[in-house]
């Protein structure tokens, strides 16, 4: 069973799974040293005893969040064939987990909503001059973070999932950014950041 555990994170775990002739799971997975029998992995994560003797017809890759990868024979070596099936794994993961930020600032986030919610109880007009902060400060972020993906030859449709809108909606929204001056207009209502010389810096979005 192989875990994702990069910043905290559990949402994908995967595993080598046994296929019969037909593909079709027999209930074994691959260990790394002998086949074993999975207990309901899927909602445990439980590998339980050894089960049935001699080698599946295929192995393929399987994700906690449901994703499958491609079945590979396993002929006369599971380890080979579950070298194949792991690389798939891992090329789920690195797409699935590409546009996914870090925990800590999950964290952040919730703390920072809760407190507005609580504000919002006792001090509306304040909440909604916070809220307006908020709004002014995101999408020039969004700006920077756009031209940063662009400029690392990031393509448009995966800044568009990471947005949450179609490819056309993305260029037709920030076609611009792949422009220096209106990026850094963007860049100075950020956060500010400072060179090594301890002055403002509005490049280092690049």
């Amino acid at each position: 069973m192989w875990n994702d555990e990069r910043d905290g994170r559990r949402e994908h775990e995967g595993v080598a799974r046994a296929l019969n002739a037909s593909g079709a799971p027999d209930r074994r997975i691959w260990n790394g040293h002998a086949w074993r029998e999975e207990d309901s992995w899927q909602y445990t994560g439980l590998v339980t005893f050894d089960l049935r003797s001699g080698a599946p017809a295929a192995l393929r890759a399987e994700c906690q969040c449901t994703w499958h990868g491609p079945s590979h024979p396993v002929s006369d070596s599971p380890a080979k064939a579950a070298v194949a099936v792991k690389a798939d794994w891992e090329k789920h993961l690195a797409a699935k987990t590409e546009a996914m930020y870090p925990v800590d600032v999950a964290d952040d986030l919730d703390d920072l909503f809760g407190r507005l919610y609580s504000l919002a109880q006792q001090q509306p007009l304040a909440t909604l001059a916070a809220l307006r902060e908020l709004e002014g400060r995101t999408e020039p972020l969004r700006v920077v973070a756009v031209a940063r993906a662009r400029y690392r030859k990031e393509p448009w449709q995966k800044l568009a999932d990471a947005l949450g809108v179609t490819r056309q909606s993305a260029w037709e929204k920030y076609q611009f950014a792949g422009n220096p001056e209106d990026v850094e207009a963007a860049y100075a209502k950020t956060v500010p950041h400072l060179d090594l010389d301890g002055q403002q810096s509005a490049t280092t979005w690049r």
